[in-house]
């Protein structure tokens, strides 16, 4: 089956760099100013995207969320085992560092296209047992917000959060948000799995 490939990076050198490493294996990958609307498109599609910024966070939430059949390979800031949870529970299939090797973005590449995905074994390991990782959080949840996380994780909606915490429903988003943000996700799902990486839930 034929698949288009986008590759999305802030920095023209190193887009140029993937697209040379994809092009010595063989594929034609494209650099579209407008990647959602891209991603609509009806064939195959596979961006190589870098998470670099909040901006990429965000656009990787968008893509799942309107075409969420397109595959995404991250290409990894932070190539912790929370970075690669973080990438992967937005919907990433796939991530590398970014100072990868050239043969080693080829061989997650490569494993994408045929449906598959490369990872480091301490990845599978927190995915799979839930256990915690070595990396710090970057901010402290209070004991409220991990409450709530809690309560999500649990089957609490966030109407019935709010109502427990003596909050209007909208006030429980801002603040959900809020915890949302300290674990560097930028979605419940993200967050859920990222609390979880850590040991919270």
């Amino acid at each position: 089956m034929f698949t288009r490939i986008a590759v999305f990076d802030p920095l023209p050198v190193f887009r140029r760099g993937i697209l040379a490493t994809l092009g010595e294996t063989g594929f034609d990958a494209e650099t579209p100013d407008d990647l959602l609307a891209w991603a609509r498109g009806v064939e195959r599609r596979l961006v190589v995207l870098t998470l670099s910024a909040p901006d990429a966070w965000n656009l990787l939430t968008e893509i799942r969320r309107f075409r969420p059949d397109t595959e995404v390979m991250a290409v990894l800031d932070d190539p912790s085992v929370a970075g690669y949870v973080r990438a992967l529970a937005a919907g990433a299939v796939g991530a590398v560092p970014r100072d990868a090797s050239p043969s080693t973005m080829r061989e997650v590449f490569e494993a994408v296209l045929r449906g598959r995905s490369v990872l480091p074994i301490e990845v599978l390991r927190v995915l799979s047992s839930g256990t915690t990782t070595a990396d710090p959080l970057p901010d402290q949840l209070t004991a409220h917000e991990l409450a709530w996380l809690r309560g999500l994780a649990s089957g609490s909606t966030v109407a019935q959060l709010a109502e427990t915490a003596g909050y209007s429903e909208r006030m429980m988003f801002r603040l959900l948000r809020g915890a949302y943000k300290k674990l560097n996700a930028a979605s419940r799902t993200e967050a859920m799995m990222t609390a979880r990486a850590h040991g919270l839930l």
